[in-house]
């Protein structure tokens, strides 16, 4: 008796779930809110309604490191001889963004890949438009635009923990949709552990040992007879108070003044806290 009752509820969620497909709104169902739209064109995967819920960081307070608020952080001193030029960030890390990236990062939703990546994208058209426009006041040079793009790397444990590094991704789809080569060049030394938990004070002292260039990564002395900087695009999710940025920055531009190359270096996240 128990099985029967239990096989009629079964045939019942199924018919009842053919006839939502039959009669519901039309699309599919949205990656993030789980109702069923016509989904965006532009942002794989949601629906129109989150997309306006996106949190773009439009407005840059800080021209430095791309903050869309108020800025402390750059006027310290010890800011002052930082490795990039400067940051340029997708989205303002909300609660909304912390899921997104939660549920990829954390929990392999492997959905969330081209959508986090079509935001960077977007940010990049915005930071190469923003650049290129200071070029042609400063410089009359009519276009700015990265000679490479690299990424943060994680460490060997979080990598076989998650199965993929996160910030590797979103530099290769950004490369191959702006047709930019992605260069491995770096690895970490140590596992830094989770960075969220530590002061600013502890994250920058965390940091300054945590990277090196990869033994068989990118040659610098091939630049030797390039003759402007070459500019290289640091791609990494998150960027809080810049540590790990700086900290691959300036291991990037020592290993190049060893072979006497001068190197630009841009720096382009997800998102910023």
């Amino acid at each position: 008796m128990f099985s029967y009752i239990f096989h009629m509820l079964e045939r019942i969620q199924h018919l009842t779930g053919h006839l939502y497909q039959l009669l519901g709104p039309p699309g599919s169902q949205c990656l993030t809110c789980e109702t069923r739209a016509v989904l965006s064109s532009h942002y794989p995967g949601i629906c129109p309604r989150c997309v306006q819920q996106i949190p773009w960081i439009r407005s840059i307070r800080c021209h430095r490191c791309g903050r869309g608020v108020g800025c402390p952080d750059c006027v310290r001193v010890h800011m002052q001889n930082r490795s990039f030029v400067c940051n340029r960030s997708a989205v303002q890390y909300n609660d909304l963004m912390k899921d997104w990236i939660s549920l990829y990062k954390f929990r392999g939703h492997e959905r969330y890949a081209s959508l986090l990546t079509a935001l960077l994208i977007q940010a990049f058209q915005a930071m190469s438009d923003e650049l290129t426009s200071i070029c042609e006041k400063e410089t009359r040079k009519p276009l700015w635009r990265p000679d490479a793009v690299t990424y943060v790397p994680v460490s060997v444990e979080r990598l076989a923990e998650r199965g993929f590094n996160q910030a590797e991704r979103l530099a290769t789809g950004l490369a191959t949709a702006a047709r930019l080569p992605c260069v491995d060049l770096l690895q970490r030394q140590i596992n830094t552990g989770k960075q969220s938990f530590k002061s600013r004070a502890e994250r920058f002292e965390t940091m300054k040992h945590a990277f090196s260039i990869k033994p068989d990564g990118f040659d610098f002395s091939l630049l030797q007879n390039y003759n402007k900087p070459f500019k290289l695009l640091l791609i990494d999710d998150i960027y809080t108070t810049g540590s790990t940025l700086d900290a691959c920055g300036h291991v990037i531009l020592h290993a190049a003044s060893n072979v006497s190359v001068s190197v630009e270096i841009y720096t382009l996240t997800l998102a910023r806290s």
